[in-house]
């Protein structure tokens, strides 16, 4: 494996010990990575992207409303938007996501506490996101998208 190595020093005035720093070529560091780790990744991009562009939707909103109102009226209005997106991430941080996804078990009619068919039970204010089951890492990209439908 190639790669580009300099020395350089670890205190700020430019004495004291140098420590090696080495920077991996890209097709070194790219056949480190499978296939599956970088569709994960790519994945999780697009996921952030998406919601970050449904979430500008809110500004140009705000932006057709205040074309819309009288201009002593903007700033209450503008103040209004900002309040309902403040509001409604903590109502969906709080309890929206659970009743939405719950705690991913799987339905059984007999048993009591568990997800039914109609709403999720459990994971209030994402208490047991980090412990997802199926990942290793909880999917917090995918509860900002949904997040940024629900505002």
């Amino acid at each position: 494996m190639q790669s580009n190595c300099f020395y350089a020093s670890t205190s700020p005035n430019g004495g004291g010990s140098f420590q090696k720093f080495c920077i991996l070529n890209s097709t070194a560091l790219a056949t480190q990575l499978s296939l599956e780790d970088l569709s994960e990744v790519t994945d999780a991009l697009w996921i952030l992207l998406t919601a970050i562009f449904v979430f500008w939707m809110q500004a140009g909103f705000a932006m057709l409303e205040a074309g819309s109102v009288r201009p002593k009226n903007t700033n209450n209005m503008l103040f209004k938007n900002l309040i309902d997106t403040a509001i409604g991430a903590i109502c969906f941080w709080l309890v929206g996501y659970s009743f939405a996804f719950g705690n991913d078990r799987t339905f059984d009619e007999g048993s009591t506490g568990k997800d039914s068919k109609y709403i999720g039970f459990g994971n209030w204010a994402l208490q047991d996101f980090a412990n997802a089951p199926n990942d290793d890492d909880p999917p917090f990209h995918l509860w900002f998208f949904h997040w940024a439908f629900a505002s």
